[in-house]
């Protein structure tokens, strides 16, 4: 590989003489790759680092998921999470594969492969696989997990991102005849300039709490409840408003409108809640799945008190006049929402079992479970020391700092085995909204190979050995 040596030139001034130039410092000297234009040398450093990390690691699973960029390349990030012999967990970018061409289940699998060997991963320490469901990922013949576990020597753990499957349910409560004429509204303030600034000094004239409406963008989950709640909580002024604009705003005089408005307020600001509980980095399967089941018994609990004509934790719809309400039809809503989450998520229920008893061993009866636990849970369940460090610790302290690996072989592993996998893409979406901010159209250039450095430098938590990488260097003295 080719360096050149670069020293910057003096601050010399226009009149200045060579004399001066003498009297000034020497400058560091700064090396750049003539081949890769690019941070490189800082960048493998990570990489290396990363590599060391990942090799002390018992278990590891990958996370996958496919965006374009604003060159239209499309760009497959690969998330590694992986779990060391003491429960540390590491959870980094493991690398960021540009698809040139076709974006196949087998085009995936060959980037993976070439990627997993960059890194010196051990496909006998692969546990588990999310993705974001796509057919390229999951299909049943050529999809990317069928081809990856067949090259695998042992069954792995394949999930369906959490959080896309509880997208793909929030679409049972679409509700068109109400998010097209709030959209349509909110569309006629905001995309006119006039019309924004009028509206804005209205709302500003008549004392309103809040300033403005909100945008409601399809790509962006959680904008659906702000947009919906301030449509509603703006709903009087943006009749004044629209109205005087000569703007049909008949529907905002129909009750029944109205009230499927109230409705569709709450319920997305339930599921709204959900879905900031299951964002995050570091998350564990068993607390996502936790959420997702906690929600549907909220569901059945709203929908079984509608049914009794009851609208107690729907606030905006309890507002509204009771002989007015349908509550029958929002009680069949609810039940097809209910109907939809129960339907999906098969792949964590399938391992709902297991995730009950690695979180909480003391709760589950030895009988109910594989044979290869039940001694060993016995154990722990009699052994008070266990149980008071379980209540005063986190449950990976609990693991690596008091649940002996040689005196319970089968829950340590198995619990390393699903400590290491990942509930969703969340890293992979957070990856691309930085990518978004990265690769613009200004800077539209930007070779793969500089996005996947700046990438891994913004989003690293992979710190590299700058010694050691400056020992490997010989400063060139002028003559």
């Amino acid at each position: 590989m080719l360096l050149i040596a670069a020293r910057r030139s003096p601050d010399v001034s226009a009149a200045g003489t060579a004399g001066a130039a003498k009297n000034k410092p020497t400058r560091p000297w700064l090396f750049y790759d003539v081949e890769q234009p690019r941070p490189c040398r800082f960048v493998l450093g990570i990489e290396d680092t990363l590599i060391k990390r990942l090799d002390a690691c018992e278990f590891y699973s990958l996370a996958l998921d496919e965006s374009t960029d604003i060159s239209d390349t499309a760009q497959l990030a690969i998330f590694v999470r992986g779990v060391t012999k003491t429960f540390g967990v590491v959870e980094e970018l493991l690398d960021i594969c540009p698809m040139k061409g076709t974006t196949t289940g087998k085009d995936v699998f060959e980037k993976v492969n070439h990627v997993m060997e960059k890194f010196k991963l051990s496909k006998n320490k692969l546990t588990g696989i999310t993705t974001d469901g796509a057919p390229a990922m999951t299909g049943k013949q050529n999809g990317f997990v069928t081809l990856l576990a067949k090259s695998v020597p042992h069954e792995i753990i394949t999930h369906h991102c959490i959080i896309h499957q509880e997208n793909l349910c929030a679409k049972t409560l679409e509700m068109k005849h109400v998010m097209e004429k709030v959209v349509s509204a909110v569309n006629f303030i905001r995309s006119r300039g006039l019309n924004h600034r009028e509206f804005k000094s209205f709302l500003e004239e008549v004392g309103s709490d809040f300033d403005d409406v909100v945008y409601f963008c399809q790509v962006r989950r959680l904008s659906k409840s702000s947009t919906l709640f301030r449509f509603w909580s703006l709903r009087d002024e943006i009749k004044t408003f629209m109205t005087s604009k000569g703007k049909d705003v008949s529907f905002l005089d129909d009750e029944s409108w109205l009230n499927d408005l109230a409705f569709l307020v709450d319920l997305t600001k339930f599921m709204a809640e959900l879905n900031i509980r299951l964002q995050g980095k570091n998350q564990m399967v068993h607390k996502l799945h936790e959420h997702v089941v906690t929600f549907i018994q909220k569901l059945k609990l709203i929908q079984s008190q509608l049914v009794l004509k009851k609208a107690v934790h729907c606030q905006v719809l309890s507002s509204r006049p009771a002989h007015t309400v349908q509550h029958e039809k929002y009680s069949d809503l609810l039940t097809n929402l209910v109907d939809d989450f129960e339907r999906r998520f098969e792949d964590f229920r399938r391992h709902a079992g297991i995730m009950k008893l690695l979180s909480n061993p003391f709760t589950v009866d030895p009988t109910d479970v594989a044979d290869k636990y039940q001694l060993e849970l016995i154990d722990i369940q009699n052994d008070s020391d266990l149980k008071t460090a379980f209540v005063e610790h986190d449950l990976l302290t609990f693991y690596s700092r008091y649940l002996s690996s040689e005196s319970y072989p089968n829950l340590s592993q198995d619990a390393k085995k699903f400590t290491a996998l990942f509930g969703s893409t969340y890293c992979c979406e957070q990856l691309f909204s930085r990518m978004k901010h990265t690769k613009t159209k200004p800077r539209s250039l930007l070779t793969d190979e500089q996005l996947v450095a700046s990438l891994r430098i913004a989003t690293s938590t992979v710190g590299a050995d700058v010694d050691y990488l400056c020992k490997q260097k010989q400063c060139q003295i002028s003559h």
